[in-house]
C-alpha cells in the first residue's frame, strides 16, 4: 500500500478519430505497475461533488490503484462535440485501452461511476475492450430507448428538463459562445434554474423556453426528447463479458434499469454479477431519506455496519484486478437487499426470490382493500383535468438538487377528488413485500388516450401515508386509440421494492391519472403536450368486482 499519492491533471487520451480527451489521474507515488480504475463523466472531472460524489479516489490510490477521472468527449477539458450516450461506445473502448497502456498500468482496467457515468461503463463493456476486467455500475441503465426518458409511455418530464438545463446546458453553451455572450447566458441559466419548478408547466415542451432561447441547444434537446441518442442498434447487453457489481436504490429513477442490468446478464449464464439495493435515491446514501429513518446501517458510510461505498468498491476490484484475492465473492450470495420497515440487510440468491408468493390484494367499494376477492361489481369514478394535474409528492423522481424525492407523506395528495384511495384494515401481523409489484387495472374512459397512475403506500398508525412504489401507463401504448366507454385491462409495472408493512399499519393504493411534473400530463386528445397545448378533461371509471377485479399483485415473502 502506498503512503503518498501523485495527482496529475489534464492527462491526454487520444481517440481513434484524433480527438483528445483529458483526465485527472490519482496514482501511488511508489514506482510500479498497478491496476486502473476508470470513470468517464460529463460533469467536470475537477468538481468533487460530481466526479467523486460517493467514491474517494485518494483512498483507492493509497490501496494500490491508478484512478482516472475523465471528461467525456465535448465536455469541460475534453475536445470534440458532445453527443450524449451515442458517443460512449467507441470512446469507452478507446479510453479503456489507453488506460491499460499507461506506463504505471499493469494492463487491467476496472470502471466505476453512477448515472451517466454508469451508462459509460455499460457501453464500454458492450464494446468489449480486452483490457476491461470488471465494472461497478450504479444507479444506471444500458437501454436508452427503455431506460432514459420515458416510463410506461409517459415522458419523465422533470428528469428530462432538469438534466438538460442543470447538468448539460452550462458547459455546452460555454464551449460554443464567446465570453461576452456566455456572461449573459449564464445569468439567464441561473434565473431559469431558480424557477425551474414553474418552468415545468411550460407547454408544448418541445418548445421549452429555457432551452429554445439558446439556439445552440435546440438540436441536442430535440435529439433527447425524440429518442435519437440510442446506441442499442450497434451493441447489446449480451456483448458484456466482464464481472459487474450493480448498485441500486429503492427510490432511484433508474431502479428498474439497474435491476435489468443485473438480471439480463445473469439470465445469460453469467455467474459473476452482484446486486445491492439500498433505501436510497439517485446517488443519495443517507440513512434519513424523505420522511423515513432507515438506521445507520443504511448509510453509504456504514452499509450493513461494515463497509462504506468506497470499501465495497475496493473489495470488488481487489477480487478481480489483483492477484492477492482477499475477498472471495464466489462464496457470497449474489444479492444484498435492504428490507425497509425491518430496516435490515439480507442476502439472497436470485431475483425475484424463489420463495415469493404472488398474492392479489383487491380493490373494493367504499375505499376498501382486501385479500378477499369481491363478489359484487362496483364502480368508482373521477374527472382528470390536465390543467390541474395531481402534484408529484416524492417517489423515484429526479428534480433539481434532489428536492421532492423519496418516501414522503401522501395525505395532502390523497385529499384530492381526482385521487381514488383504497385502504386495508390494520394488519394483525407483519407482511413483507419484496420483489416486482404489478397492478391489474380495469378501467374505462370517454377519451381516446389517457394515463393511469398507481401508488402503493404504507399507512402508519398516526395516519401518515408513505409512498413505497408506483407505476404509470399511457393507454395508447397498450391498446392504441380507446373506444369511449369500453372496459380495458392494463397491467401496470410498479417496479420493485422490499418493504415490511408492520403490524398495526395498513396498506393503501392510490389510483389517479397524473403525477406532475414527474411525468408530462396526458392531454387526453391522442396527442401529447410535447407537441400541443390543446387539452380536454377525461371522465375515468375504475371497475371492481367479480367481472373486473382490479387488484395489486404483491410479492409476499413468508417465513
Amino acid at each position: 500500500m502506498s503512503e503518498q499519492v501523485v495527482i496529475e491533471r489534464d492527462v491526454p487520451c487520444q481517440l481513434r478519430d484524433g480527438v483528445t480527451l483529458y483526465a485527472n489521474v490519482y496514482r501511488p507515488e511508489s514506482e510500479g505497475e498497478y491496476p486502473v480504475l476508470l470513470t468517464r463523466l460529463p460533469y467536470n472531472k475537477n468538481l468533487p461533488n460530481f466526479s467523486h460524489r460517493y467514491i474517494d479516489p485518494i483512498r483507492m490510490a493509497l490501496d494500490g490503484y491508478v484512478v482516472i477521472i475523465q471528461d467525456v468527449r465535448g465536455r469541460f477539458s475534453s475536445e470534440g462535440d458532445f453527443k450524449p450516450f451515442a458517443q460512449e461506445l467507441e470512446d469507452g473502448y478507446d479510453s479503456v485501452e489507453w488506460a491499460a497502456s499507461l506506463p504505471y498500468s499493469n494492463g487491467k482496467v476496472g470502471m466505476f461511476g453512477l448515472s451517466y457515468y454508469g451508462f459509460t461503463q455499460m457501453f464500454a463493456a458492450m464494446a468489449k475492450p480486452p483490457s476491461l476486467k470488471a465494472i461497478f455500475p450504479a444507479f444506471t441503465g444500458h437501454n436508452i430507448d427503455r431506460d432514459l426518458s420515458k416510463r410506461g409511455g409517459a415522458y419523465e418530464l422533470a428528469k428530462l428538463e432538469t438534466w438538460m438545463l442543470d447538468s448539460v446546458a452550462p458547459d455546452y453553451l460555454k464551449r460554443i459562445q464567446d465570453s461576452e455572450t456566455f456572461q449573459k447566458t449564464s445569468q439567464e441559466l441561473i434565473a431559469d434554474l431558480d424557477h425551474i419548478l414553474d418552468w415545468h408547466s411550460h407547454f408544448p415542451f418541445k418548445d421549452w423556453s429555457p432551452v429554445m432561447k439558446h439556439p445552440e441547444l435546440q438540436e441536442l434537446y430535440k435529439a433527447y426528447i425524440y429518442g435519437e441518442l440510442s446506441v442499442n442498434d450497434r451493441a447489446s447487453i449480451g456483448d458484456v463479458n466482464v464481472p459487474g457489481f450493480h448498485m441500486a436504490g429503492w427510490y432511484d429513477c433508474f431502479l428498474q434499469a439497474t435491476i435489468h442490468n443485473f438480471s439480463e446478464l445473469e439470465k445469460q449464464g453469467k455467474d459473476d454479477q452482484q446486486l445491492i439495493i439500498g433505501p436510497w435515491g439517485h446517488g443519495v446514501f443517507t440513512p434519513y431519506f424523505g420522511e423515513r429513518y432507515f438506521g445507520l446501517k443504511a448509510s453509504g458510510d456504514l452499509i450493513d455496519g461494515v463497509d462504506d461505498v468506497t470499501s465495497l468498491h475496493l473489495k470488488w476490484f481487489d477480487h478481480w484486478l489483483k492477484d492477492d484475492q482477499t475477498e472471495v465473492f464466489e462464496e457470497d450470495a449474489p444479492i444484498k437487499l435492504f428490507v425497509m420497515g425491518a430496516n435490515e440487510w439480507r442476502s439472497e440468491y436470485e431475483w425475484p426470490l424463489a420463495r415469493t408468493n404472488y398474492k392479489p390484494l383487491y380493490l373494493h367499494n367504499h375505499g376498501q382493500l382486501s385479500f378477499d376477492k369481491p363478489t359484487e361489481s362496483a364502480l368508482d369514478s373521477y374527472v382528470y383535468d390536465p390543467d390541474n394535474p395531481v402534484p408529484t409528492k416524492g417517489g423515484p423522481s429526479l428534480f433539481i438538487h434532489g428536492i421532492n424525492t423519496g418516501p414522503l407523506d401522501q395525505r395532502e395528495v390523497e385529499k384530492r377528488e381526482d385521487v381514488l384511495v383504497y385502504t386495508s384494515a390494520p394488519l394483525g401481523e407483519d407482511i413483507e413485500v419484496t420483489g416486482p409489484v404489478k397492478f391489474k387495472l380495469y378501467a374505462s374512459t370517454d377519451v381516446v388516450n389517457t394515463d393511469f397512475v398507481v401508488k402503493l403506500t404504507d399507512v402508519l398508525p398516526d395516519g401518515k401515508s408513505i409512498n413505497v412504489t408506483e407505476g404509470i401507463v399511457r393507454t395508447n401504448t397498450i391498446h392504441g386509440a380507446l373506444k369511449p366507454g369500453e372496459v380495458y385491462e392494463y397491467e401496470i409495472d410498479m417496479w420493485s421494492t422490499s418493504q415490511v408493512f408492520k403490524k398495526g399499519h395498513s396498506l393503501r393504493v392510490q389510483v389517479t391519472s397524473s403525477n406532475f411534473p414527474m411525468y408530462d400530463p396526458n392531454p387526453n386528445t391522442g396527442d401529447t403536450l410535447l407537441d400541443t397545448t390543446k387539452i380536454i378533461n377525461a371522465n375515468q371509471t375504475l371497475h371492481m368486482g367479480a367481472d373486473y377485479a382490479s387488484h395489486i399483485i404483491l410479492p409476499i415473502i413468508e417465513g
